[in-house]
């Protein structure tokens, strides 16, 4: 994707220019660098390549309600006004493989005599689960790729509507085979949750290292004259979000940005959270091959390559790169100039 300016233009008139919070430009670069050094631009030109509208509505499955996604480009910048437990409630997605849990803060409920009167009946991801292990063996479950027209994924998705028994609202006591429903394909999860660790191992969470997790990854956050700082990431078996702002939507203060004052709540928090917890096993999902490519291009080259970095893609895409010739000199040739789109 191209870090460079980019003008958006409504249809009264109105110009947009997003920047890199730098001024900076670093020209064509890989999707995974972009995200490691937090460039905005590339955000913005990957939604509008994608589609506004793709996006709010695959956006929904990890738990958002469309109406609060903005239907613009600035959606890619974080202009939508969403609460710390909704945004954590949308990474446990990319932590445990694909599937969207709903928080709660009650469960269970005892008398004076301890005994259970109440129970909640949270559905879990519980990906080694013998009911879920049954019902994706019988249904290939890939919900990247569906019509939202016809009701969502839930209605459209082979398997991703299945939560395992069904529950009794009534029954008290733990039911370990209530299940959560599918949201994404495993391996999108996991390219997701690989391009957040990068942002950890090299990028704007670097100071997260101290916690000494391979399986730590997360992304840091900003708004507008730093109103607003976040951090939200995963490790082992948890997810945390922190969010840093003022009631009264006044700015933190210059360069209050999420790595600065969010990230070292995170890391005091996790480092008692994840005591004794082991680390979460990061080996590739089947139907994802382990490639090396350019470090530059992010063009394939043979294994061994001095200087070529390991990177992963779906197998389907891997295919259809190396069947169509894929040629990075494509990427030299792109034009840089200042271009006007519209906005909506």
């Amino acid at each position: 994707m191209l870090d460079a300016p980019v003008v958006f233009q409504d249809r009264v008139g109105h110009v947009w220019r997003p920047q890199n919070d730098d001024g900076k430009f670093s020209g064509p670069m890989r999707m995974r660098e972009a995200l490691v050094q937090s460039r905005n631009l590339v955000s913005v030109r990957l939604l509008d390549a994608i589609g506004v509208d793709f996006a709010r509505k695959y956006i929904t499955q990890f738990g958002f309600k469309l109406e609060s996604l903005p239907p613009n480009l600035s959606m890619a910048l974080g202009s939508a006004s969403l609460t710390p437990i909704s945004i954590a409630r949308g990474y446990t997605v990319f932590a445990n493989g694909g599937f969207l849990v709903e928080p709660y803060f009650i469960a269970k409920v005892v008398d004076r005599d301890g005994v259970v009167i109440a129970f909640t009946h949270s559905p879990r991801a519980c990906r080694t689960c013998p009911q879920r292990l049954v019902e994706e063996t019988r249904a290939e479950v890939v919900v990247d790729d569906f019509d939202f027209s016809a009701g969502g994924p839930a209605a459209t998705a082979p398997g991703a509507a299945g939560t395992g028994a069904k529950v009794d609202p009534n029954f008290v006591g733990p039911l370990p085979d209530a299940l959560a429903p599918r949201a994404i394909d495993e391996r999108t999860a996991f390219l997701a949750s690989s391009l957040m660790r990068d942002v950890v191992l090299r990028g704007t969470a670097t100071a997260a290292k101290v916690l000494e997790r391979a399986d730590i990854g997360g992304k840091t956050g900003s708004t507008n004259d730093h109103r607003d700082a976040w951090f939200s990431g995963f490790g082992g078996d948890l997810v945390t979000t922190v969010w840093v702002g003022k009631d009264n939507f006044e700015s933190l203060g210059y360069r209050e940005y999420g790595g600065k004052a969010a990230l070292p709540i995170w890391i005091n928090y996790m480092r008692e959270a994840l005591k004794g917890v082991p680390l979460i096993d990061a080996t590739p999902p089947p139907g994802i091959v382990t490639v090396s490519v350019n470090r530059s291009t992010g063009g394939l080259v043979p294994d061994g390559t001095p200087g070529a970095l390991v990177d992963f893609f779906k197998q389907e895409d891997y295919d259809r790169i190396v069947a169509g010739g894929y040629n990075q000199q494509d990427l030299n040739a792109v034009d840089e100039s200042e271009a006007a789109f519209d906005i909506f």
